[in-house]
């Protein structure tokens, strides 16, 4: 594997031991080094570069956090010393070293008995070891949220147990019990009971009726803050069963909300996307397999339900892509995942899809899917959380049940292209790719974006069939215009629409010129023609092949998406 590059920004205050750390860091492999002489140049460059790591004198004008959101991982300050020897030899040098990073700091003398480049490989090995450490608690950091996303908005109430004092509650258990955090935090548990003595013979069931997962279950009569009754069920485990000292997770099931629970799970499973039962449903029943991966569909997070269905532990699928774990390579459904994993319409999250997937030992299972986008605070795609429910009644730990920067940002970026016009027409070119026409295979192509020019530099091949019409029957984002447009893709030439998802023509010729367009063996007049076209405006172009229902996705003269449907 090849060995990532750290890139270290060297504040050169002109010293022996700066020239020390430029020589030593600069013969390292895997380090790359830039010498800068003032916080000025330094914070300059940091807004073109992203460093890895700042190395700088401790009495230098730089400090830690310089740079604001640019700021790199790790802040290096270093202090030479030179101890006083008898003789006439060479002073040694030794280094006081102060480490800075987002979340903590050290320090540590090195050795005057040892040589300088002994100092500096201890060091370069202790810089390597806590850049991990920073990527692996960023990623720890971003899963937890989701977690604790889930947890938060869940159905079903969460209390937290230390020593029958209440540390913790979700927002379900608050609304349960009639009472806000603060109220409930630091409450003794007991006096969420009638009496004593319905404490005591609620915490006797508890302790009898455990399940194999260690949960034990009692129905219980709690009180609200108003003094009315609330019929549940409780289910109390250890936190850490080998720790007691760790407290306890109560679990309460309102008895009264039953009914509507179950109704509820039963749309989450007709339409995954429009419910947020998507979530609470998987943390309730708590055998659902929950995967997280990247846009592009690496694995970054693989629950205990996933490791029983497919045989597989966490740690053997990290960092892996989820096509290739679950599927059997070139297979139907690895096509299908494929395609769920690069669609970002909204077909993905409104429907559950059914894939034969494969385990680690070899066979098969149905499993029912949904993926769902989940995005940062600035919309963007940031990755995809995998939802599935073995229903092929082989799972051994359960009883039988009966019966995807982002590439898209990337594209868009520097269009007047919006997000949804181009989940659209993207999603409209999967379904032609996938099924055609009226049982015949189709090739069309679809110029998106700075529409003025792309008219300029083509003309029509025959007749427009949007000239003339309304502007709400020019719209893509009404449904009827979509299927129109599959049903006009038969015809030859592109579509033009612009950025907000007006249709300014069809059957449009393009007249870019297509000379100096590189494009892989295969690939026929459209393709180049498109690709030509994004190369002199600001347009996006997407081309579905008559042959084999490939998707295309070109941007400024270059290939940048392709999946087979």
């Amino acid at each position: 594997m090849k060995r990532e590059t750290k890139s270290i920004a060297l504040f050169d205050d002109g010293s022996r031991a700066s020239n020390a750390f430029r020589l030593h860091f600069q013969g390292s492999p895997g380090f790359s080094v830039t010498r800068v002489y003032s916080r000025e140049e330094l914070e300059h460059r940091m807004r073109k570069t992203g460093f890895d790591i700042i190395i700088s004198p401790a009495n230098s004008p730089v400090h830690a956090g310089a740079g604001g959101p640019e700021c790199p991982r790790i802040w290096l300050f270093w202090s030479a010393h030179a101890p006083q020897r008898n003789g006439s030899g060479p002073k040694k040098l030794s280094f006081r070293f102060e480490i800075e990073t987002p979340d903590t700091s050290l320090s540590y003398h090195s050795s005057h008995d040892e040589s300088i480049e002994e100092q500096f490989d201890t060091l370069k090995r202790l810089l390597v070891r806590i850049d991990a450490y920073q990527g692996e608690f960023s990623r720890f950091q971003a899963d937890t949220e989701v977690l604790q996303s889930i947890v938060e908005d869940t159905v079903t109430g969460i209390l937290y147990l230390l020593r029958n004092t209440i540390q913790w509650t979700n927002r379900e258990a608050q609304r349960i019990l009639g009472m806000s955090e603060g109220e409930l935090a630091g409450r003794a548990f007991s006096s969420l009971f009638v009496d004593d003595r319905a404490y005591r013979d609620g915490l006797t069931l508890l302790s009898r009726n455990h399940d194999p997962g260690g949960w034990g279950k009692a129905r219980c009569s709690l009180v609200r803050k108003s003094g009315e009754p609330v019929e549940c069920t409780l289910r109390m485990r250890r936190l850490n069963p080998m720790n007691p000292q760790k407290g306890h997770l109560v679990v309460i099931e309102d008895d009264h909300d039953r009914r509507y629970l179950e109704w509820a799970i039963s749309t989450y499973q007709e339409k995954m996307a429009k419910n947020e039962m998507k979530y609470l449903e998987i943390l309730q029943q708590m055998d659902q397999v929950i995967i997280r991966t990247d846009p592009d569909g690496v694995i970054t997070f693989w629950n205990n339900r996933a490791e029983t269905t497919f045989g597989y532990p966490a740690r053997e699928v990290s960092g892996k892509n989820i096509v290739s774990v679950t599927n059997d390579n070139g297979s139907r459904s690895a096509k299908d995942m494929t395609v769920l994993l690069h669609d970002p319409g909204s077909e993905r999250e409104n429907a559950l899809h059914i894939l034969e997937n494969r385990r680690k030992n070899g066979e098969h299972l149905w499993t029912a899917w949904s993926a769902l986008t989940c995005r940062d605070l600035s919309g963007i795609p940031a990755g995809i959380v995998w939802i599935g429910q073995d229903i092929s009644g082989s799972d051994p730990s359960i009883p039988p049940v009966p019966g995807t920067g982002h590439w898209k940002s990337r594209i868009l970026q520097g269009t007047d292209v919006a997000e949804e016009v181009f989940d659209l027409l993207f999603h409209a070119a999967i379904q032609l790719g996938r099924g055609g026409r009226e049982a015949k295979k189709i090739g069309t192509s679809f110029v998106i974006g700075d529409a003025a020019t792309v008219m300029v530099h083509s003309r029509q091949a025959s007749i427009n069939a949007f000239e003339g019409k309304d502007r709400g029957q020019r719209m893509i984002q009404d449904r009827g215009v979509i299927e129109n447009i599959k049903n006009l893709a038969l015809l030859d030439g592109a579509f033009v629409i612009d950025g907000s998802g007006f249709i300014h023509a069809s059957s449009r010729h393009l007249l870019a010129d297509i000379t100096e367009i590189e494009i892989p063996e295969g690939f026929g007049t459209r393709h180049a023609s498109v690709a030509a076209m994004t190369k002199i405006t600001r347009s996006i172009g997407i081309v579905v092949s008559e042959s084999g229902g490939t998707v295309t996705v070109f941007r400024e003269g270059r290939l940048e998406k392709q999946i087979e449907p």
